[in-house]
């Protein structure tokens, strides 16, 4: 016994010679991208005109990024406490906010009174903060925004106390998201550090200058958080410090001090703005002026426009950004010179951490980790530009085309034509078959009329199908036939089967295994089978198969925002061979199958509709083509495809007043509008001398049922030879 089954036993080496060609072709006919015209848009650069670049400080807080993301302070009221605005200035008489006051004079008209040597002071800073856009002169860093000019200090610079505690009354009432205070007093009093108390109770950024007495601390009001009772003033109150064209502090400025947590820098020297069109020192529109007054606008033009891109955002918050994303300046970190650093508003709209995408149920999850890896058999359905909100760390939203989470299905791999059967081992007795090669298995036990099976990671096609000698061709692992059923969704599968054999034979098997190669999602499922040959020369099999996938769907998965749970696919092969005589067989294939996909309450994925899919392939092999040992075939294939089915997303789509995330529903069909092809030539050749000669032209129309990826052309020449 030993003896004979030594000698039924064998062990085969294989050499392979293989030559393997790939060669992507333009679409032939059909397809074509869509029309309709792109949104470009536009540059920085673009908005670094003559205008914009008049004002230098706009290049040193680099306003332009921000200009180019489509925002410039609309919708926010700036309060201009100072000297009266010229509401009249060409430059700015588009950006005055109605309600503007005199309290110094108690009347209506904001503008400056009379002439001295400070008279334009309030015109000029309400042209850093708000300039028209106009090609004209210079603008301001927010030219989209609201001046709404009080006044609380005449044209010799002298401020008064009472005047600024009733304009800040008269700001807050009518609505400023943004005080700038320009001006410094001699001395802290309880009743103006309440009134910035009440400013905060009323979400508004308060930007004081430090002042310019070249000392080591800022005055009075921009030190309020340092006084006991107004600690909580930190948090929405900005103190600023003027740096020159280097970005060095100037000589004149304060330094932040011990005001350094809620300080920072900005231009103030020599530059250039408005002025009050009837000053009698200017002879011009426009003119120079140097100090901490001329860096404050600057900083709160920059909470204007943060303020009109993100509206929910608190004073605290949009505070807090600017701080975290200016440039760091002198001493590393935050310093007694810089305070937090120098202005940037390029960091600061752009998107800080990681980005994230939440679902209505308010389960965040990181971008990085959310995808949509698609399966051949969606295609490019989801390729839609649905756009959804993403959010930074400050909870700010930016948006995200979804193209960007596809991962489409990687193409043919050709290498996987160089393996070669490195061992073999065979069981051959009466009543029993064991056979393996390489890492595949089969085992077959027949007791009467029934057959028990096992086979692990073996095609599905040759462990459950009951004529599996007929349609597998054994000539390529890439291009079998068997790949347009459900069941070739499964990879590295593990089965067990029984079947009975009669006039009708009959067969049942259950399996698992996984739908990727690195055996990360799993799938079971089971499948019954019936074979007749209702004439000579026919055979009909009819296969019904369920397969239950634990976190994906019809071999899809989606990752953490877009993750999906369980799904059932119940699908029905039908499989016809026939012998047409001369040596020629026929073989066709069709499969149809319905997908349920349950959805999680925590992810983006709202709803998948029931998902209906189809597949098909035919086949005409000439046996005998040139000699007794070889074939030709030729084969016409759709792999799976969907025919029908919806998905919904409940995208993020923005922030709501209160700051929190609003949804939209979106649905995208998961049809593909294309359809892939595969026409395959084949001949192979036992030899009779141990060695196989295989050879494959196929063309690949619209791969991945996919209009907009090129057509591939694969040619494969394969021998092989036992010792």
């Amino acid at each position: 016994m030993t003896h004979n089954l030594m000698r039924m036993m064998g062990i085969m080496k294989a050499v392979y010679i293989t030559i393997l060609t790939s060669l992507a072709l333009t679409g032939c006919g059909g397809g074509g991208g869509g029309g309709g015209s792109a949104v470009v848009k536009p540059t920085p650069a673009s908005f670094e005109t003559t205008e914009y670049n008049a004002q230098y400080g706009l290049g040193k807080i680099k306003a332009s990024e921000i200009y180019s993301d489509g925002y410039s302070g609309s919708g926010v009221t700036v309060a201009v406490l100072d000297t009266g605005v010229d509401l009249d200035h060409p430059d700015l008489i588009d950006n005055i906010a109605s309600g503007g006051y005199d309290y110094v004079d108690n009347d209506s008209d904001a503008n400056p009174n009379g002439q001295g040597d400070y008279m334009s002071h309030g015109t000029h800073v309400a042209g850093t903060i708000a300039g028209m856009k106009n090609e004209t002169g210079m603008h301001g860093v927010a030219y989209g925004a609201k001046i709404l000019s009080l006044r609380n200090a005449i044209s010799s610079g002298s401020v008064s106390s009472s005047a600024t505690i009733n304009a800040y009354s008269g700001a807050i009432s009518k609505g400023a998201k943004v005080i700038n205070n320009s001006y410094i007093f001699s001395s802290f009093s309880s009743a103006g550090g309440n009134k910035l108390l009440d400013a905060r109770t009323n979400d508004i950024v308060q930007v004081w200058a430090a002042g310019n007495d070249s000392e080591s601390n800022p005055r009075n009001y921009a030190l309020a958080p340092n006084e006991s009772g107004y600690e909580d003033l930190a948090d929405s109150l900005i103190a600023v410090v003027a740096t020159d064209s280097t970005n060095t502090i100037a000589g004149y400025s304060n330094k932040c001090g011990v005001a350094k947590n809620w300080c920072m820098a900005a231009p103030g020297t020599s530059i250039y703005s408005t002025v009050d069109t009837t000053d009698n020192k200017y002879s011009e529109n426009y003119a120079t002026m140097s100090g901490a007054s001329m860096a404050t606008p600057h900083v709160s033009g920059a909470v204007a426009v943060l303020r009109s891109k993100w509206p929910s955002k608190t004073a605290a918050q949009i505070v807090t950004i600017l701080y975290d994303t200016a440039t760091d300046l002198g001493a590393a970190g935050i310093d007694t010179t810089y305070g937090r650093g120098l202005l940037n508003l390029d960091n600061a709209v752009f998107a800080q951490g990681s980005l994230n995408l939440y679902s209505p149920s308010g389960s965040s999850y990181s971008l990085e980790d959310s995808d949509l890896n698609v399966s051949s058999i969606v295609g490019n359905a989801l390729n839609k530009s649905i756009k959804t909100a993403v959010y930074d760390k400050y909870k700010r939203d930016y948006y995200y085309n979804l193209d960007g989470a596809i991962v489409s299905p990687g193409g043919v791999n050709l290498l996987n034509e160089l393996k070669y059967d490195s061992e073999v081992f065979t069981v051959n007795q009466p009543g029993f078959n064991f056979y393996k090669k390489n890492d595949s298995i089969n085992v077959n036990g027949q007791v009467s009329d029934y057959t028990l099976s096992y086979s692990r990671n073996t095609p599905l096609i040759e462990s459950l199908s009951l004529m599996k000698n007929k349609v597998d061709l054994n000539m390529s692992s890439n291009f079998s036939l068997h790949n347009a059923t459900h069941l070739s969704q499964v990879d590295s599968a593990s089965t067990f089967g029984i079947s009975k054999s009669g006039n009708v034979t009959v067969g049942a098997g259950v399996l698992s295994g996984f739908i990727d190669k690195d055996k990360q999602h799993s799938v079971n499922g089971f499948s019954l089978s019936a074979l007749t040959q209702p004439t000579d020369g026919l055979s009909v099999e009819v296969q019904l198969n369920q397969l239950n996938e634990k976190d994906t769907f019809l071999s899809n998965y989606f990752s953490g925002a877009y993750q999906t749970g369980n799904a059932k696919t119940n699908s029905v092969s039908l499989t016809a061979a026939s012998e047409l005589g001369g040596n020629f067989d026929f073989i066709a294939q069709a499969s149809k199958g319905r997908t349920g996909v349950d959805t999680l309450s925590n992810s983006v994925v709202s709803n998948i509709t029931t998902v209906d899919t189809s597949g098909y392939s035919l086949a005409l092999i000439k046996n005998s083509f040139t000699s007794k040992n070889d074939k030709a075939y030729f084969s016409i294939k759709q792999p799976l495809k969907v025919d029908s089915g919806d998905l919904t997303l409940r995208t993020a789509n923005g922030l709501n007043a209160d700051d929190s995330i609003s949804f939209i529903d979106q649905s995208v069909s998961l049809k593909s509008a294309d359809s892939e092809k595969v026409y395959t030539l084949g001949y192979s050749n036992d030899n009779g001398d141990d060695s196989k000669t295989s050879i494959l032209v196929n063309y690949k129309q619209n791969p991945s049922h996919d209009s907009n990826t090129k057509d591939e052309y694969q040619t494969i020449a394969k021998w092989s030879r036992k010792f």
